[in-house]
């Protein structure tokens, strides 16, 4: 249960932090561009903190249902928890979104409706093939970093640093490209509380299933490489 409660928190205040920040650096910003280090730096800054919060007090820093996945394929926690720990990160992320949404209500309605404060936006949409092995490659980057880093046994606080600052690494290449979702569950749960509050049809939908089937993909092909070497 312990895990499930920090799923819950830590994906809530991770995407709360995420979505408010970004709202804020729009809002005084516009209509300048974010720059890459700037989207890198605060979705790790927010993922820092969460993953300090609930890493430290329940044992539990994923916030990825594929991760969650994983972790169940490995044997480290039950089906029942994987499942627990995928309804928490799924309400969490609702949640968040809404709360995003109250917070800056006022402020949003002065700026154009905008996909991007919610879900990942692609420089270029139709070009599916490259931006789904950008989130492929970028999700299998953290898996192997989820994999490796317990070998050197460091402490959690220095697990959490590192593992922070590779995603934040990814983010900061990979967002450009495609937006860096990495996580089927801070794609898609946004992106149906934007089609819910605003418009269905800037939702862009037919982009979904890449930041829903390229993380899978890439944690996929990681465990299977991973699987094969230790049965050699």
């Amino acid at each position: 249960m312990n895990l499930i409660i920090g799923e819950f928190i830590g994906t809530y205040l991770m995407l709360t932090l995420g979505f408010g920040i970004s709202e804020l650096i729009n809002y005084f910003l516009y209509p300048k561009l974010q720059t890459r280090y700037i989207t890198g730096l605060y979705w790790g800054l927010s993922i820092y903190f969460a993953s300090l919060v609930t890493g430290l007090i329940f044992g539990t820093s994923n916030y990825n249902p594929v991760f969650s996945a994983v972790q169940a394929v490995n044997g480290q926690i039950s089906i029942l928890i994987m499942l627990g720990e995928m309804i928490a990160q799924i309400a969490a992320a609702w949640l968040a979104a809404q709360t995003t949404w109250t917070i800056w209500e006022r402020w949003l309605y002065t700026l154009p409706v905008n996909l991007n404060f919610y879900a990942t936006v692609p420089s270029k949409v139709n070009h599916n093939l490259r931006n789904f092995l950008w989130e492929a490659g970028g999700t299998a980057v953290i898996a192997i970093n989820s994999q490796v880093i317990g070998l050197f046994k460091f402490n959690s606080f220095l697990n959490i640093t590192i593992s922070s600052l590779v995603v934040a690494c990814c983010i900061t290449v990979i967002c450009p490209i495609t937006g860096a979702a990495f996580n089927p569950t801070r794609d898609l749960v946004p992106r149906a509380f934007f089609s819910h509050k605003f418009n269905p049809a800037l939702s862009q939908w037919n982009y979904a299933w890449i930041p829903t089937l390229g993380p899978i993909t890439g944690a996929a092909v990681i465990i299977i490489i991973k699987k094969i070497i230790v049965a050699l």
